[in-house]
């Protein structure tokens, strides 16, 4: 069984990025398996950052018993759980950094508006030159 565990650890190790993780995970698990573990995760995140447990409750849609196996994993082998929990936290708090909030854009569309204008704008401009480079391309093909 080590061995097998070791395998399993290593299928995880070896995996070059996150679209791998991904594919692997959805390989080896059902779509309720990955919301089981997605909903610990966010459990343990809200327990480390002081949420009470109806307020989890409510938030997670789950139930005590699951929140207190949580808070249990946490406090007896927690480590490498809270360790990922504070990579995600700067993460997030990044991403805030750069967009806000999640859900701003949604709640307030009009204060993003002139940003949406641009990244379309920006997208045009990429979608065109793509299109020019590749009319250069079947020009120059044409001419030899």
């Amino acid at each position: 069984m080590g061995w097998f565990i070791n395998n399993l650890w290593n299928a995880f190790t070896l995996a070059k990025n996150k679209e791998e993780i991904r594919q692997l995970l959805k390989g080896l698990l059902t779509h309720t398996e990955v919301k089981m573990l997605a909903k610990r995760i966010q459990i343990a995140k809200m327990l480390l950052e002081g949420y009470d447990y109806l307020s989890i409750k409510e938030t997670v849609k789950v139930t005590d018993p699951t929140i207190a196996r949580i808070n249990n994993r946490l406090e007896e082998n927690g480590a490498g759980l809270i360790r990922s929990i504070s990579h995600l936290q700067k993460l997030e708090a990044s991403i805030e950094r750069k967009y806000g909030p999640p859900g701003l854009k949604e709640k307030y569309p009009q204060y993003f508006a002139l940003d949406q204008v641009l990244s379309q704008l920006r997208e045009n401009i990429r979608q065109r030159r793509k299109s020019a480079s590749a009319y250069l391309a079947s020009q120059k093909d044409l001419s030899t």
